[in-house]
């Protein structure tokens, strides 16, 4: 986990100004102490100025700030340690838990926390503010105060190490989504559209028969293929929820049509055109997404594995509130079934709208079976279906 910010944030501006205004305060011990061991008042002055220039940059370079911090205040208790006579505690010692905070939460490496605890603890054995008279009240107090920032820098550091894994896992998973889309939506007009092609290499080699309704179906379905990809781009680029779709359900007939297309005898048992369009007004985006990219996929997977003698059956129906679609044929076998992307991320689908799937093989081709409920998207009752 590196560093959280790009620009100084506002309260380290903030706190920056503080920080200058204190060493600005040590500034003024040395006008006043200008006949009287200058040299310590100075070195002090300075220091503290350095540390308080730290303060800028606790997190935006969280390392190199404590690293700085932390031989600043090396050089003071250095200099208190050394000078004849007890030097004043400087009010920017206020910034060394400041520092340990910083470094604790936003330092890629978890060890700078704990390694800056004991830093600060053993430099507190040299700081001005240690006194002979009261030196066990002293060091508690520094041991509890850095053990304090320790901890609340830890705490933050979990909590921001949790969020940015929600974040991944958001990202992770719309990424998922997208690759899901993609496969759904081109798996299946790029297979047409290959069926088409090799349909019309055939027909142009007989030269007996026209190739125009051939090429017409290759352009249909590039074209489709083109505003599906138009629509998943805009999802990106609008930042949509992505469970809405161009997609109506007229393009249940269209697959069935590109299957036909293709040299595959389809049978169809679908609904009344007024019905479909019923459904698409009741229904939840996410409900007809699912059925529409199910029956796709089925009719692909027919198209690319069952073979040019095979027969198919397209049905969808509305069975006691649940949308129920099968499409089964009758051709070649896939040897797994399960060995593609394409029958995975149907069944997340389904699973994400609380439906199944269920494929299997049934001697002479493939049945899939896709069960989901329907929630109405809209308070509209059943006959209006």
């Amino acid at each position: 986990m590196g560093a959280v910010y790009r620009a100084i944030p506002r309260a380290d501006i903030v706190l920056g100004i503080i920080a200058l205004l204190f060493a600005a305060v040590s500034w003024l011990l040395v006008t006043l102490t200008v006949h009287e061991h200058p040299i310590e008042y100075v070195s002090l002055a300075v220091l503290a100025t350095g540390v308080a220039l730290a303060v800028f940059i606790r997190r935006t370079r969280p390392v190199p700030a404590f690293v700085l911090t932390c031989a600043l205040f090396g050089g003071m208790a250095l200099t208190a340690q050394l000078s004849p006579i007890y030097l004043s505690v400087p009010p920017i010692l206020i910034f060394a838990p400041i520092s340990l905070m910083a470094v604790t939460e936003y330092a890629q490496s978890w060890w700078w926390g704990p390694a800056g605890l004991m830093v600060g603890i053993v430099e507190s054995l040299g700081s001005p503010a240690i006194r002979t008279e009261n030196y066990k009240w002293s060091m508690a107090y520094h041991i509890v105060v850095l053990s304090a920032a320790f901890i609340w820098g830890s705490r933050r550091r979990a909590v921001r190490i949790a969020h940015d894994r929600e974040l991944e896992a958001a990202r992770t998973g719309e990424r998922n989504r997208i690759a899901a889309e993609l496969h759904d939506v081109l798996g299946h007009t790029l297979a047409a559209v290959r069926a088409q092609a090799s349909m019309g290499l055939v027909v142009a080699e007989r030269r007996g028969e026209s190739t125009a309704e051939v090429l017409r179906t290759v352009a249909d379905i590039s074209k489709d293929a083109l505003g599906d990809v138009r629509h998943l781009v805009g999802l990106l680029r609008d930042g949509h929820d992505g469970t809405a779709s161009a997609d109506s359900f007229t393009d249940l007939r269209d697959t069935v049509r590109r299957a036909r297309a293709a040299g595959i005898t389809v049978r169809d048992d679908l609904p009344s055109d007024e019905t479909l369009t019923a459904w698409q007004r009741a229904w939840p985006a996410a409900t007809r997404l699912a059925v529409l990219r199910v029956v796709r996929e089925a009719v692909t997977n027919v198209i690319k594995h069952a073979g040019p003698a095979a027969t198919m059956t397209v049905a969808v129906t509305l069975e006691s509130g649940e949308c129920v679609a099968i499409v089964e044929n009758v051709g070649v076998v896939p040897h797994n079934l399960d060995a593609g992307r394409g029958l995975a991320g149907l069944r997340e689908r389904m699973a994400s709208v609380g439906g199944t799937l269920d494929v299997a093989a049934t001697g002479s081709g493939v049945r899939l079976a896709a069960r989901l409920p329907v929630g109405a998207r809209d308070a509209e009752p059943a006959e209006h279906w």
